[in-house]
């Protein structure tokens, strides 16, 4: 009943648009769930469904539309890169050797040779010794890699506990650093899975998204075990634990689908590891494999990951994401128009976002950021009376893992809902 009036309701709203003269379009075959989108996100959502979509007012079935969705944080709540780069540590499931482990940690990147005052100014060196020292200690230890002892015992020395606590630390100190960052470390993570096939990546993947999704949403703080003596001395970082699907995303999803208009994840993420969470039959989303565009490795000739990035393929992220649409959608598929929609919820959605002239809405998941992905929330909440809005925010809260039906998020470890980051 509830498609059916929301069918009947878009249905007169296009007719109201139209002139006297002019005919009714016949409605999609399928409206999105309620749910718990805001009304006016979801009314917004199935006009453009409606008139875009098979048998809409500007449907052309010679140029149909699709939709580029980010992943992290915007189809599904928090990090799935980050989840892996943490379920590897945990169960130290690596495939480089102790040289190879090393070789890709430079003390020196594009000039940089300290992590930014944020990070402490340390010596890339200093870090790097103390993890690549570490590493050497777990590698021979584990009867997994090169040692005789179990998981458990390795998993409770201090070489762990430092190890896993620098890696965080590091990455996060890498996307701070002013010279190094996300361009740098979101594709330098994934070299982490280097000596995996990406079969292989795909079945760590699956149980590490299984893992998190079973998990608490907290805020877990990590630190050097005290005492330890290391070149880079005892640091600490914290990250979001836990994942979860997002039901208003996998609605909207196959809603688009149903209704003709193709639908693509654009990703700061491994490719593989997205193909994952995204497949038909995994985890409630029904992306196709082929429809991911994301980070990539590049392979031997076995098919076996190297640590390094693949020859001449864009990083997805920020503009990247735009020249990867360019050329896998526009030139790689012969969809050469903009895309219809997009969605995303960080700084490195904002080109994609907001950088198609065609493009006719945009989604953003509050997550109450400055930057320029805060420019794109405030336009959004300028343009809610707009009948036609170009940004629509959409909140949620993030402790219980739930949309909310408004504007407003609550973060996680938060109790009060906020809409906007105090403008700079």
């Amino acid at each position: 009943m509830r498609r059916a009036l929301v069918v009947l309701l878009l249905a007169a709203l296009a007719s109201g648009c139209s002139s006297a003269s002019s005919s009714v379009q016949p409605g999609p075959p399928r409206a999105l769930d309620r749910l718990n989108w805001s009304e006016r996100n979801h009314l917004v959502l199935n006009q453009v469904m409606a008139d875009h979509g098979r048998g809409g007012r500007y449907w052309d079935a010679a140029k149909p539309g699709y939709v580029v969705l980010d992943w992290d944080s915007t189809t599904a709540q928090f990090d799935v890169e980050e989840t892996i780069v943490r379920f590897q540590a945990t169960h130290l499931r690596y495939k480089l050797t102790k040289d190879q482990f090393r070789a890709i940690l430079l003390d020196s990147v594009n000039g940089v040779t300290r992590l930014s005052a944020t990070h402490g100014s340390i010596l890339l060196a200093d870090i790097h010794a103390d993890l690549a020292s570490d590493y050497a200690f777990l590698h021979d230890a584990y009867s997994g890699l090169g040692g005789n002892s179990p998981l458990e015992v390795v998993l409770e020395t201090p070489q762990f506990q430092d190890f896993f606590a620098k890696l965080a630390f590091l990455y996060d100190g890498y996307v701070a650093t002013p010279g190094i960052g996300a361009d740098y470390a979101f594709p330098w993570v994934t070299y982490l899975l280097a000596g995996h096939s990406t079969a292989e990546v795909k079945v760590l993947a699956r149980e590490a998204i299984a893992h998190e999704l079973g998990r608490e949403l907290v805020k877990v703080v990590l630190r050097s075990p005290p005492g330890f003596p290391t070149r880079a001395g005892a640091v600490e970082c914290s990250f979001n634990g836990g994942l979860r699907v997002i039901p208003e995303m996998q609605d909207l999803i196959s809603t688009f689908q149903a209704n003709g208009i193709d639908v693509f994840v654009v990703s700061a993420s491994f490719k593989p590891v997205v193909e994952t969470f995204g497949a038909p039959g995994n985890f409630g989303y029904s992306v196709p494999p082929e429809n991911v565009i994301a980070m990539e490795l590049a392979t031997d000739a076995s098919g076996i990951l190297l640590p390094e990035y693949r020859p001449g393929w864009a990083k997805t992220y920020r503009q990247g994401k735009v020249e990867a649409i360019d050329r896998a959608i526009k030139v790689g598929l012969g969809k050469n128009w903009d895309p219809l929609f997009a969605a995303g919820d960080s700084d490195g959605d904002y080109e994609m976002l907001a950088g198609f002239p065609g493009m006719k809405l945009s989604l953003i998941w509050n997550r109450v950021k400055g930057g320029d992905i805060g420019k794109l929330s405030r336009q959004a909440v300028e343009e809610f009376g707009s009948a036609a809005p170009r940004y629509i925010l959409q909140g949620r809260d993030e402790n219980a893992g739930v949309s909310l039906p408004g504007q407003e998020s609550i973060l996680l470890g938060k109790t009060a809902p906020q809409l906007l980051a105090p403008a700079p």
